[in-house]
Formats: structure tokens, C-alpha cells, sequence
């Protein structure tokens, strides 16, 4: 049976294996938050993930696309880093 978590985005993430992240939105004043799609039976596992700023240079090696969000003037893009 699978179920919808939400996870504040702070860097290193603790959730179930497996779990699919669905959107990332802003919820109340400067909360950035993930829902992600989970089987809370799963064993945890470290997820690491990056916010970057429109107009700002990175490296993307194995960083992948979660989702973009805006807070107040600025637009910040979420990736999430991935081992090779």
C-alpha cells in the first residue's frame, strides 16, 4: 500500500526506498516542500538534493530535474544529486 509523505527540502533527505517525488511547491511563508509517493514499509535511505537559482551556473553531472518554484521575486529549480 503506498502512501503521499511531504518532506521539508533541507539538503539530505531521510525516506522510504524507492519513493517517487511528485511536485515542489512553496506551502506557507518560505517552507519549500517535496511530496513524494511512498511504501512505508520500505527500508530509509539518504536522498540528497540541490536548489539552484535561475541565471546561476552548475555542474549537472548526475544531478536530475525535480521541479521548479518561485519564492517572492525568485525562481529556484530543484534537483536532486544521484550516485554514478
Amino acid at each position: 500500500m503506498k502512501q503521499i509523505w511531504k518532506y521539508k527540502v533541507m539538503g539530505a533527505i531521510e525516506m522510504p526506498k524507492g519513493a517517487e517525488i511528485l511536485t515542489v511547491k512553496v506551502q506557507d511563508s518560505f517552507n519549500v516542500c517535496i511530496w513524494a509517493k511512498v511504501d512505508p514499509e520500505m527500508e530509509k535511505e539518504s536522498r540528497l538534493f540541490v536548489v539552484i537559482g535561475t541565471g546561476h551556473s552548475f555542474d549537472d553531472t548526475n544531478k536530475e530535474y525535480i521541479g521548479t518554484y518561485i519564492e517572492g521575486p525568485f525562481v529556484w529549480h530543484l534537483f536532486e544529486i544521484k550516485n554514478k
